[in-house]
């Protein structure tokens, strides 16, 4: 008899590691751990954070979402996957995908970044340098 695995919220290693993990202010790690909940290892590019999901968990106000946010982008945690629009029943929110895990191609989501098949950060310094 196996047992059913439960899904969990994985951060990698190197990438808590990594002196640019150490600078995140404790909002910008928690919505960080918002965004790896919601990755099921084949949606990366479809990671939302709208206010009214993360009110309840902390974010009570748009501002502090909105800063963590920019933090996240501006040291390269997650990447902007597809803007915000209007849709036929209002307004669509952004959605992002998490920069140390390729992004997936989401059947029936079109993004206004390709799909991957390596991720674009690795969180080891000498790499990225590399790739650059």
């Amino acid at each position: 008899m196996s047992k059913k695995k439960q899904p969990f919220a994985g951060i990698p290693n190197r990438v808590m590691d990594h002196p640019d993990f150490h600078s995140l202010s404790a909002n910008a790690v928690r919505l960080l751990l918002w965004f790896a909940y919601q990755y099921k290892g084949s949606n990366n590019g479809k990671l939302c954070a709208v206010h009214s999901q993360l009110h309840n968990k902390g974010f009570k106000s748009k501002s502090t979402l909105s800063r963590a946010l920019g933090e996240l982008i501006q040291k390269d945690f997650i990447e902007l996957s597809k803007g915000s629009g209007l849709g036929k029943n209002g307004r669509t929110p952004n959605y992002y995908a998490l920069t140390y895990e390729s992004v997936d191609e989401v059947r029936g989501f079109v993004m206004d970044i390709k799909p991957t098949s390596k991720a674009r950060r690795t969180f080891i310094d000498a790499i990225d340098k590399r790739c650059a």
